[in-house]
């Protein structure tokens, strides 16, 4: 039971993960998009991707969570 809740925290982490990077990323593509009209979604959602495998994740709960 217990490893099961894991693997659904785990789930959940990447969610909220790939959540905020879509957030933080939207600005900047939504700018693009008005700029240039072209289909930018598959770049906004593979960047969002990058955005929550890569971020110091640890560093930003550490500064926003204290």
């Amino acid at each position: 039971m217990n490893e099961k809740q894991d693997q659904n925290g785990k789930w959940i982490e990447i969610g909220v993960k790939l959540a905020l990077s879509l957030a933080a990323l939207f600005p900047v593509y939504a700018l693009f998009y008005l700029t240039f009209p072209a289909s930018l979604v598959a770049v906004y959602v593979v960047s969002a991707i990058l955005v929550a495998l890569f971020a110091p994740w640890d560093d930003l709960k550490k500064k926003f969570m204290s």
